[in-house]
């Protein structure tokens, strides 16, 4: 419990000292970034090098005002874990909050409630003298955690923006990961992205496509 106190600490000193570093530094008041949108996005997710699965996401965001937006996604998940398999859902929402640091550079912060359904099929055979005999049986389980971001996202270039930052993921076990992303704005609104989650036990490469509105 203390490990897990000292580890939100640290993101949520994280993400509060950027913005406040802000109130100081930048005379920027928006850099132009979209947090309206919706976006469809496939993910290979990798969980502790025992589950591993493909996932359909829906997800998006929109903004209430000039720092702070609302987020939220569904997930559909199927893969393997172990010797089985795995399927489920994953609904997510959450608010989020943004502030300029300088010219073409944003502070993003988020904090996102995260409910998991999961069902698990399997199958065991026994073998003895007499032969070998299959067993298949099923179990399920559900959790609610939650996700702390914080990071920066850049406009690198006319059409590509990159984003990273430090995660801390807290549903079925907790976990400290980055995270990186990076847009290419095709048209004035669709984005074409990949992204990605390294560095814990919580690893996972995708692509996904924008529409801004």
């Amino acid at each position: 419990m203390f490990k897990k106190a000292l580890l939100v600490s640290g993101v949520a000193l994280a993400i509060s000292a950027p913005a406040m570093a802000e109130q100081r530094t930048s005379s920027v008041r928006d850099n132009g970034f979209s947090y309206n949108y919706a976006q469809l996005a496939y993910d290979q997710w990798d969980w502790d090098n025992d589950i591993e699965v493909d996932a359909l996401t829906a997800e998006g965001a929109f903004a209430l005002d000039e720092h702070l937006f609302i987020r939220g996604g569904l997930s559909f998940y199927d893969g393997d874990l172990g010797q089985g398999d795995l399927d489920g859902k994953q609904i997510y929402a959450g608010i989020g909050f943004h502030t300029p640091l300088q010219d073409k550079l944003d502070f993003v912060g988020s904090a996102d409630i995260i409910y998991d359904d999961r069902e698990f099929e399997f199958s065991q055979t026994f073998c003895n003298a007499f032969g070998c005999v299959t067993s298949n049986s099923d179990a399920d389980d559900d959790e609610i955690g939650f996700e702390l971001r914080g990071g920066v996202r850049a406009a690198v270039a006319d059409q590509v923006e990159l984003e990273g930052g430090l995660s801390y993921y807290d549903l079925y076990d907790d976990d400290i990961t980055l995270y990186a992303q990076g847009l290419f704005k095709a048209t004035d609104t669709i984005d074409i992205g990949a992204r990605l989650l390294f560095g814990g036990d919580r690893e996972s490469i995708g692509i996904f496509g924008r529409y801004n509105f």
